[in-house]
């Protein structure tokens, strides 16, 4: 073999060489840079996995003492007594409300009488009803508010008299609303 061929024979087999460590090098280094990036990834979907399980817990917390405060609630509501058999306790329930202000539906009547919903607390017995009469005047000396007629599950009348104020129209416009409690049964 002559000088020149073994010349570029030696340079081929550096150049050979040299690829062949640079190829190994840079495989190296993809190596070290995929590693170095999955280990971050894992650092980075640990953190997001202890952030979501520390919100959970707090979520598992919060919901159970949510339902620990709903069972003491319940349990606040008793009914020793009332029109109709006493039911479990677990169904009583306390339901309040009030006629609208200034737009009530008063009737004229010796003095006015008014019809008051209470069909949303469902009851499914005769509730106890306590009421009274609230207003932005002359209603101080007014009776009868605390007296309940036509009592259902679903509504009851209330008639008022008072000296200064006998119409629905003058009712109104002294804002008489009927404000109510009732503790009734739901099942």
């Amino acid at each position: 073999m002559n000088s020149t061929a073994q010349k570029i024979l030696e340079i081929k087999l550096e150049n050979e060489a040299a690829m062949k460590s640079t190829v190994q090098k840079i495989q190296v280094q993809m190596k070290f840079e995929n590693e170095k990036v999955m280990n971050s990834t894992k650092v980075e979907l640990k953190n997001k996995t202890d952030t979501l399980a520390g919100n959970l817990v707090v979520a598992e917390e919060k919901l159970v003492n949510e339902i620990e405060g709903l069972k003491l609630r319940a349990k606040d509501v008793l009914i020793v007594s009332s029109e109709e058999e006493l039911r479990e306790a677990s169904c009583a329930r306390i339901c309040a409300g009030t006629t609208k202000k200034g737009d009530t539906a008063w009737v004229d009547w010796s003095g006015v009488y008014t019809d008051v919903d209470i069909s949303q607390c469902g009851f499914v017995t005769i509730p106890t009803i306590t009421t009274s009469l609230e207003g932005s005047g002359y209603h101080y000396d007014s009776t009868g508010v605390t007296s309940v007629y036509d009592l259902t599950t679903s509504s009851f009348r209330v008639f008022v008299t008072d000296p200064s104020t006998q119409t629905g129209s003058e009712a109104n416009t002294y804002k008489w609303t009927v404000d109510w409690v009732a503790a009734g049964f739901t099942c």
